[in-house]
Order: structure tokens, then C-alpha cells, then sequence
């Protein structure tokens, strides 16, 4: 035992020694004395110290209609193992969330049925202290990537033992890319027809990031936002209110650009897929080949700026 708390209570010339003993401190620790507890146990990433307990799982890239799943460790805590087989059921609660959300200053919500799959009823087998069950997270058409989800997961009856009074209930996160998503090194052109100050800033490091199942944003890394930078002259600068987003298809071809900041934009800024570049995706080497303009018709008819650019993958973000 890691954790050892001893007390002396002194009554004349004799000494009670009392003795409790805790959990190690990989699990949680319930301050009863009460045995044959029943809790969910640490798995993931703690995400929070204090309150209800969060974890968090990185699930990767996951192509749409496609899976990933993280553990649930349901735990008997008690003199030994279980004596006999627990059976634990399992709920997805929505009031755990909203207090985990309260205290945290979050706005998770529960992911919708075709998402989340977890069992409900898990068994402590005999002889044992701890079961590990997944659930299983799945890109379906529900799936809103711009959602924060959370599974409020709460032990509420057991056909053995106590429930814990302060660690039935965990809240689980994940994140999710599609894949498209990770960090890319960008080159190509640029050619701006409405001011011959202004030149490419080739190559930069950027992030495609999620948006979508289907869709990517370009973050620059040398700006640090959703923006493209350019040369205005020798100076470091941007196109302020442009910033693309990327859609490809399941037949790896770019199918649209848009800029995120409106269509068009508070400026007027619009952006235009070039029907004339390779505009694919390469999903074996996580290329991307793609032409296309911002437009501003207030500064000059026609399109404005032409790019023509590759984006090499570097790794994740």
C-alpha cells in the first residue's frame, strides 16, 4: 500500500493504533471505509483534478463511416478481490454533465446514439478487481466535429457491494481528425493581379485542421491564425478576412474552396476553386494539389489573386 495513514490515540498507559489503508495512487481513492465499493476507474487522460472526474482520448484520424474506441474501467475496491460476480449497470447522465460543465466552465454535450456505443451492463467477475470495457466512437453522418462532446458515464445499480458516493460518475472526452487533418510544409505561387507589390511567402508550415468530415482549414503558422500569408514588398503580412477552407470528396478531388470569413467576406473577399489545377488529394503520401483565386471586385474584376500550391505532409498536429 502506497498510502498509509496511522493515528495514535493515547488512553493512559495503552496505545490503540488504527490503521486505514488507500487505493494505489493510479486509481482513485474513495475516503469510506465502507468495502466492496464499486467506481469507475482512471483511464485516458485526467483532465480534471477536482470534482467530477474527466478523461480524454486522442482517437486520431478517423475516415468517415469508420471507428475508434477508448476503455471504461469499472472497479471493485474492497478487502481482496470481488467474491462473487458484480454485474454494473451503466447510464449516460445527463446531470453529471451539466454539473461537470458548471464546474468546469465547459459546454460539452452528450454525442448523439449513432456516435456512441458503450454496454451498459458490465460484470466484475469473481476473483477480480477491475472489468475494462469500450465504447465505441463512430463518424457517422450525425457526427458534428465542431462539437465539444463528453459521455457522461454513471455507475447507477450494482447486485453487489455500495456504489461510491464520490466516484460513480466520470465524464469522457475524445478528439477526433478526419483524414485530411495534420501538419503540412506549403509551396507554389502566388500571383496578385490587383497590387504587383504583393508576393508569395513560399514555403510556410501550416495546419490543416478539421472542420468537417470532408473539410480541412488552412491555419498559418508564421501569422498564428486562419489566414495566408504573403510578401507585401519585403514586410510579413496577410490578406485580413481570408481564410480558406478546403472540401474533398471520397474520390480524393478537391470539390470546393471557400473562405471562411464569408462569401464574401466584411471586405469582399471570396474564394474560388481553379477548375484548371490537379486539385487532388494524394491519400497515400497526404499530398494535397490545389488551384484557386480570391476574388474582390471591388479592387479589380475578375479574380484577383491566383494560387497555385502544394501542401507536403509533415506529421500530426
Amino acid at each position: 500500500m502506497k498510502n498509509m495513514k496511522i493515528k495514535f490515540l493515547a488512553l493512559g498507559s495503552a496505545v490503540l493504533m488504527l490503521t486505514s489503508c488507500l487505493k494505489e495512487a493510479t486509481m482513485n481513492t474513495d475516503p469510506s471505509t465502507a468495502t466492496n465499493v464499486i467506481e469507475l476507474n482512471n483511464t485516458g487522460d485526467n483532465i480534471t483534478s477536482s470534482g467530477i472526474a474527466g478523461y480524454y482520448s486522442d482517437l486520431g484520424a478517423v475516415a468517415s463511416g469508420a471507428s475508434k474506441t477508448f476503455n471504461i474501467n469499472v472497479h471493485y475496491t474492497g478487502p481482496g478481490t470481488a467474491p462473487e460476480d458484480i454485474v454494473v449497470t451503466l447510464t449516460a447522465d445527463q446531470a453529471t454533465l451539466t454539473a461537470y460543465n458548471t464546474t468546469n466552465g465547459t459546454s460539452k454535450i452528450i454525442p448523439p446514439a449513432t456516435v456512441i456505443n458503450f454496454p451498459t451492463s458490465v460484470t466484475i467477475k469473481k476473483g477480480t478487481s477491475q472489468t475494462t470495457v469500450v465504447a465505441t466512437v463512430t463518424v457517422s453522418p450525425d457526427f458534428n466535429f465542431n462539437a465539444a462532446y463528453g459521455l457522461p458515464i454513471k455507475v447507477t445499480a450494482v447486485s453487489k457491494g455500495t456504489i461510491s458516493a464520490n466516484y460513480a460518475a466520470s465524464v469522457y472526452s475524445f478528439g477526433v481528425r478526419n483524414v485530411y487533418d495534420g501538419s503540412f510544409n506549403v509551396s507554389g505561387t502566388l500571383v496578385d493581379a490587383g497590387s504587383s507589390a504583393i508576393t508569395g511567402k513560399y514555403p510556410f508550415a501550416a495546419y490543416l485542421v478539421t472542420s468537417g468530415a470532408t473539410t480541412v482549414r488552412l491555419y498559418d503558422r508564421v501569422i498564428g491564425g486562419y489566414y495566408h500569408c504573403i510578401l507585401s514588398g519585403s514586410s510579413l503580412s496577410y490578406y485580413g478576412a481570408f481564410g480558406l477552407e478546403f472540401t474533398i470528396n471520397s474520390s480524393n478531388k478537391v470539390t470546393s474552396v471557400v473562405n471562411i470569413y464569408g462569401q464574401p467576406s466584411s471586405n469582399g473577399r471570396s474564394a474560388t476553386l481553379d477548375p484548371s489545377g490537379t486539385n487532388t488529394w494524394d491519400p497515400t503520401t497526404k499530398t494535397l494539389k490545389v488551384k484557386y483565386w480570391m476574388d474582390q471586385p471591388s479592387v479589380i474584376a475578375g479574380h484577383r489573386v491566383a494560387f497555385d500550391e502544394t501542401y507536403t505532409y509533415v506529421g500530426v498536429r
